[in-house]
């Protein structure tokens, strides 16, 4: 049995999945960039602050990160975690750290096959990092908590005030001059039945790593 989510053995193996999740969903989001062809909503917007702003994508994403920890800060403290943290203000990091490394692999002009590839690994990536820091169980990105508060503010199931949600970000994208195009529909559609079945099947081997096989957790 085991003896709570917080002894130093869980800690210690939610935090490395954690951060292994968010490094794969770095990768993930730059690739989506770098293959220009559109991007899910959130990078798509994303992608528009740094236009807005004049900064690179991955300190863009640092301070989209930041202001919505802010907003839970205030309006939702409880949904904060380790996890919540460590997302935050490692996510953008990891993506400035790998475009250089991605972009000396595709060269400077990638050709139309490398491009799509970008978008399939992307979406891959975007859906096993994403199953996989959340299946850490300490604790969901700043962006995923605003938008359960909101929903339950709202009275919304959270997938309908999900859907209100990308509308937004893909209008802001469009407006701040992100792109939005044919894989901006692959990242709507097809991340989730990817981060889905990860995060099903890595929660419980992620309970029984860190000693907790009591712990239940929800399928989604």
């Amino acid at each position: 049995m085991g003896k709570g989510k917080y002894t130093p053995r869980s800690l210690a193996v939610r935090i490395i999945v954690n951060l292994i999740g968010i490094i794969i969903t770095a990768y993930g989001a730059e690739a989506f960039v770098l293959a220009n062809l559109g991007s899910d909503p959130v990078t798509a917007f994303v992608q528009g602050l740094g236009n807005v702003l004049g900064m690179p994508f991955g300190n863009a994403m640092n301070v989209f990160n930041i202001v919505f920890f802010v907003i839970i800060l205030l309006v939702y403290r409880k949904g904060i975690g380790i996890g919540t943290v460590l997302y935050t203000f490692l996510l953008g990091t990891f993506c400035t750290i790998m475009d250089p490394y991605i972009v000396a692999a595709i060269g400077a002009e990638p050709t139309l096959v490398t491009r799509i590839l970008l978008v399939v690994t992307g979406t891959l990536a975007l859906g096993v990092g994403l199953g996989g820091y959340q299946a850490a169980g300490i604790g969901s990105g700043a962006s995923d908590g605003f938008n359960l508060f909101m929903a339950t503010k709202l009275k919304l199931k959270l997938k309908y005030w999900r859907m209100i949600f990308d509308a937004i970000m893909v209008v802001g994208a469009l407006i701040m001059g992100g792109v939005i195009h044919v894989a901006t529909l692959v990242g709507m559609f097809l991340v989730g039945p990817v981060l889905g079945p990860v995060f099903n099947k890595l929660s419980p081997l992620v309970n029984k790593w860190a000693g907790n096989e009591d712990l239940e957790f929800k399928e989604v």
